[in-house]
């Protein structure tokens, strides 16, 4: 539920609002400027106008300068000068020598009002530009320059007053040497050069200067509500007079009281002091206009402070406190609570710093609105705990200048406790009540402006639908439930189902909402598994196993939390067998589903090999080496690879072989032959003649096989090779004669020469 509170500041507390923020840039003086963008002013430098009193300066909505004027030239936002902006038909030594309203019918058109001064005579009267803010891509142009309005000769005094109608202007000017008020009105169809008169107060007239008319200097201004009207007469009274801005007529003269050189004029925001200045008299003057009876209201006038300088142009600024004028000082003097009685108004001497640049006696001739009363109103949302609660304040009226700042009655957020700005947000530490407070300052007023209201931070439903996962056995359910809930309270599944209570039976992603009574929701969720039993198996249903090994039984990888029971009770993953025998396991997932997997292991017997002993041998046969009597099916393999149940041995070695029986049960044995160092005879004569002696070239105590043998004939042509010798060349097919041979050993490197006789 949204709520809204609001109030009103009325009473005393009223403001002088200019439109938007028209009134943020000021330009005056030598080349003097002011920025009332920030929180409090500060010079700006830039000013291309050196004016001894007319200025005047306008900005946009937005508070962005447009152009400024010293009633002779006028400058655009970049300082230099506009199109058609010179000669406007004024004079700079007038003390409201210019004034700038907007066009009512056309917002980027602006026209600027001059009038002449003492020191021309006064001859130039009342003349008007226009300024065309769409032309050179925005800077601005004269299209219209110095028009001449039917007004006789008139004072330097002119103010610009807006019309009750809330959308036409009066621009308002005195005549010279007469009473008359002349009140043009400006309409969207134009100016109307018909002014309406009013003769009443004093006739301005003589006074001293140069010229002997320094009555036609000083100020005029109008109150912020448009009914009042104040002259300042150089060397006469301050006056101050009704206004009607409906009709534009001036009315009920009150003469208040002479300072020497009355000049500068202004009322306070709220309307109820006038203030003027003694010109070389360096001195500010109040009067109270609560005072009473007109008599009354000219007998409090009173001093409440003195300038540095020749006190000048009075100016309420946007920020609600009325600037002064200080002729060639580095400061604007400020009264920083104008409405205010008497010296609690607060003159300061050193307002505003102007940097290098000084002020003269004028300052920008701007026009005041009717009042508006400050307002201020916040929203906020009621809001669940948990939630971020975003507030939003809604200023208007005062100056503009207004500052929001927040305390949310929730000290146990420590420092996040207060906010300022007008869209705060803030997280409650609890649920409950709390009371939050809206602060609205602004500069010019005593007391500022609160809101104190309720703000309900609603409970959230606690819900707790169990673990993130939950792992229930195939066929089996598990009931998810939100638990006891205040009455009000509303419950909806992910189906739609609104029961308290929710039966799974499938796999999937459960959740539910849960709504209280203050509209607070909560959503709790799960996500539910259906696990089936675990598939099992510990290999063959019979598996062999030789005897002396061991054999161990797993059921394979299974999920975190898994347990098992062995037949023997042991409780490990796996099981280590070494005997024949059944062996069982049950295996029980963590949601409590089982399954039992066993098998039956035979021990196998490994067969017996023995191939001798170690043994040095005259090798000229060669040896052969049995594995001993091995069953049926029985596989060999020996050193070389050969797989045959015995080996012949030719040479000297170490010989291995592995049995493996048809249970799949290996061993091994390896036997060394070694050789002996024997006696041994090689022939030097063969008879091969058939009488079966001698016949052959026969190696004796050497193994022929493991030697080659080459033979040369006497002319050294070989006639006979071979790699393993067999003990059977005989010369056949050679003639009879004398045979070299050579006889060489490929495993030792050892090498016999010689020569054999072949005789038949």
């Amino acid at each position: 539920m949204k709520k809204i509170f609001t109030i009103v500041l009325l009473l005393t507390l009223q403001h002088t609002v200019l439109a938007q923020r028209e009134n943020n840039n000021w330009l005056f003086g030598s080349n003097a400027g002011v920025s009332f963008a920030g929180a409090a002013p500060v010079a700006v430098t830039g000013s291309a106008m050196d004016t001894y009193e007319a200025c005047a300066s306008i900005s946009d909505a937005a508070g962005n300068l447009l152009f400024y004027t010293s009633s002779v030239n006028v400058w655009n936002r970049n300082h230099t000068l506009m199109p058609n902006g010179q000669a406007l038909g004024g004079h700079e030594s007038a003390s409201q020598g210019a004034a700038i309203v907007r066009h009512p019918a056309n917002a980027n058109q602006y026209y600027i009002f001059v009038v002449d001064a003492c020191d021309n005579l006064l001859r130039g009267g009342l003349k008007y530009s226009i300024v065309d803010m769409s032309r050179q891509g925005g800077l601005g142009e004269v299209t219209t320059r110095a028009v001449q309005v039917p007004s006789g000769s008139v004072t330097e005094k002119l103010t610009i007053v807006p019309h009750a109608n809330g959308t036409d202007s009066w621009i308002l000017v005195h005549g010279w040497q007469s009473n008359r008020f002349l009140a043009f009105q400006l309409t969207a169809n134009g100016l109307v050069t018909t002014p309406i008169t009013s003769s009443v107060g004093s006739v301005h007239s003589g006074g001293g200067g140069n010229f002997q008319n320094a009555n036609a200097v000083g100020y005029m201004k109008a109150s912020p509500a448009g009914n009042k009207l104040a002259v300042g007469i150089r060397d006469g009274n301050f006056e101050l007079f009704n206004f009607n801005n409906a009709t534009g007529q001036v009315s009920n003269y009150v003469p208040l009281q002479q300072f020497y050189r009355s000049y500068g004029v202004e009322f306070s925001p709220d309307g109820s002091r006038l203030y003027g200045t003694n010109l070389d008299g360096h001195s500010l003057i109040q009067f109270n206009l609560l005072a009473g009876s007109g008599a009354a209201i000219a007998a409090s006038g009173t001093v409440v402070g003195y300038t540095s300088g020749f006190a000048g142009a009075l100016q309420v600024g946007p920020d609600g406190k009325i600037y002064v004028a200080q002729y060639q000082v580095r400061y604007l003097g400020v009264i920083n609570t104008p409405n205010a009685l008497g010296n609690a108004c607060n003159f300061q001497t050193a307002g505003v710093n102007l940097g290098n640049q000084f002020c003269q006696i004028g300052l920008p001739n701007n026009y005041t609105l009717p009042v508006q009363p400050l307002v201020a109103s916040f929203t906020s949302n009621t809001v669940c705990f948990g939630a971020v609660t975003p507030f939003t304040a809604t200023i208007s009226g005062g100056t503009g200048a207004a500052t929001a700042t927040w305390n949310f009655g929730d000290p146990a957020s420590g420092t996040a406790n207060t906010a300022t700005g007008l869209t705060p947000t803030h997280s409650f530490s609890a649920p409950g009540t709390y009371s939050v407070v809206l602060t609205v300052a602004e500069p010019g007023i005593g007391q500022p402006l609160t809101i104190t209201r309720s703000v309900v931070v609603a409970p959230v439903p606690t819900v707790n639908l169990g673990p993130t996962v939950q792992q229930v056995c195939q066929g089996q359910s598990v009931t998810l439930s939100v638990g006891t809930q205040p009455v009000g309270t509303t419950v909806r599944w992910q189906d739609g189902s609104t029961a308290s209570t929710f039966i799974a039976t499938t796999s999937g992603q459960y959740y539910v909402d849960v709504t209280n009574a203050q509209g607070c929701t909560v959503r709790a969720s799960t996500a539910v598994q259906v696990v089936a039993p675990p598939t099992l198996a510990l290999g063959p249903a019979v598996q062999r196993l030789c005897q002396g090994q061991s054999l161990t039984l797993s059921v394979g990888a299974q999920p975190a939390g898994t347990t098992y029971r062995w037949q023997d009770g042991s409780t490990a993953a796996t099981l280590v067998v070494r005997s024949a025998g059944i062996y069982s396991v049950v295996v029980t997932l963590p949601p409590g589903c089982s399954a039992q997997a066993s098998t039956q292991v035979e021990v196998a017997p490994v067969p017996t090999v023995n191939l001798g002993q170690d043994t040095t041998l005259c090798l000229q046969q060669p040896v052969l080496l049995r594995a001993g009597l091995q069953p049926v099916g029985s596989t060999y393999r020996w050193q070389d690879g050969s797989t045959a149940a015995t080996y012949l041995a030719s040479t000297a070695g170490t010989y291995s072989v592995e049995v493996t029986s048809p249970a799949g049960c290996v061993s091994r044995d390896e036997r060394v032959l070694s050789s002996a160092d024997c006696p041994f005879q090689i022939p030097n004569v063969i008879t091969p003649n058939e009488d079966n002696y001698n016949e052959a070239f026969v190696l004796k105590g050497l193994n022929p096989k493991a030697w080659s043998l080459v033979l040369f004939n006497r002319w050294g042509r070989q006639v006979y090779q071979t790699a393993s010798y067999d003990n059977t060349w005989n010369a056949n097919g050679q003639p009879d004669g004398l045979y070299y041979y050579l006889l060489t050993n490929p495993t030792t490197g050892q090498q016999y020469r010689g020569w054999v006789q072949v005789s038949r």
